[in-house]
């Protein structure tokens, strides 16, 4: 247990959990009044951090906005080793992603991709790629794991991640949403602060808008020339990917590799971080189970059972 457990205090972010979802809910359907997309982007993340921040506000103990969702300090080399973390992940959650998609359908709105490339190039690399990473790693990785957490990292880490994943509201984006999840949760206990798992998250957002951009640059010469880079770009942003056993194979193998480099990295942000020690005895930790059993309460099975059953309804609503 890395730090002292209040089981009150666990029932309050269970209900934050549960208002939260509410809170989303309720702003999905506001939103769906609003045409702009920009403004849609940025109101979804106000109406998720909304009950947090009025906690926070209101009935938080006195505790400051950083201590509660763990912005602190973060050194320079440990947010530029967290990109190049990711980096090297990348092949992995490609790897998730694909494999997802051969047992459900491949999740990309092209509508919203079309609407994106309305703005300017910087205006969606902010409204898509950064505000996003920034409000949604203050959520699940700030408020939730930064409480769950105390009573055990590695369960706190596995129980936040599959929120993160269900909150997707799909079984393709929850694939490696959830994977994304546990890996910033660590990545967070390594370096002490959320900041890394939001470089990390906006490193994975901001890729997306990067190739959806170049895909409309790309366009004109891709429609002279016949294809060539644009289209593979194009299919990379927009379309499903059949796998074969070959492929499968070759997908698998610069997964490990890179999750290899990946792990090494992660080594030297505990080390730069003074964390290593700290880190493995508190992943070590027995009794994880109990742990677990005491993070859940009554409140936090029922938004759970709303997500996932919000979750096969959209599956549904997809056959």
């Amino acid at each position: 247990m890395t730090e002292s457990w209040n089981k009150q205090e666990n029932q309050t972010i269970n209900m934050l959990l549960l208002l939260t979802l509410l809170s989303y809910l309720v702003g999905s359907v506001v939103l769906s009044f609003v045409k702009e997309t920009g403004v849609q982007l940025v109101l979804v993340q106000v109406f998720c951090l909304l009950p947090g921040l009025l906690y926070v506000a209101y009935n938080s103990e006195g505790k400051k906005f950083t201590e509660v969702y763990r912005v602190h300090k973060t050194p320079i080399s440990a947010c530029l080793l967290a990109a190049l973390m990711m980096l090297f992940l990348m092949p992995l959650l490609t790897f998730v992603n694909i494999l997802s998609q051969q047992f459900t359908d491949y999740v990309a709105s092209e509508d919203l991709m079309g609407r994106i490339q309305e703005y300017p190039f910087l205006v969606s690399l902010l409204v898509v790629g950064i505000l996003p990473a920034i409000g949604e790693e203050l959520l699940y990785r700030g408020l939730f794991y930064g409480h769950y957490r105390k009573r055990s990292v590695l369960m706190g880490a596995l129980l936040t991640g599959a929120l993160f994943g269900l909150m997707h509201g799909n079984l393709n984006q929850m694939a490696y949403a959830l994977l994304m999840g546990v890996i910033f949760a660590l990545v967070d206990e390594a370096s002490g602060s959320t900041v890394t798992s939001m470089v990390m998250h906006a490193f994975v957002n901001c890729s997306s808008v990067v190739i959806i951009y170049a895909v409309k640059w790309l366009e004109p010469v891709a429609s002279e020339q016949g294809g060539g880079i644009a289209d593979a770009l194009n299919q990379a942003a927009n379309e499903e990917v059949a796998l074969t056993w070959q492929s499968a194979i070759g997908y698998l193998i610069f997964a490990a590799i890179g999750t290899y480099f990946a792990y090494r990295i992660y080594q030297t942000i505990a080390i730069r971080c003074g964390t290593e020690e700290k880190l493995h005895r508190d992943i070590a930790e027995p009794g994880r189970m109990k742990a677990l059993r005491d993070m859940f309460t009554p409140t936090l099975a029922v938004a759970i059972a709303v997500m996932i059953a919000l979750l096969i309804a959209a599956e549904v609503m997809v056959l």
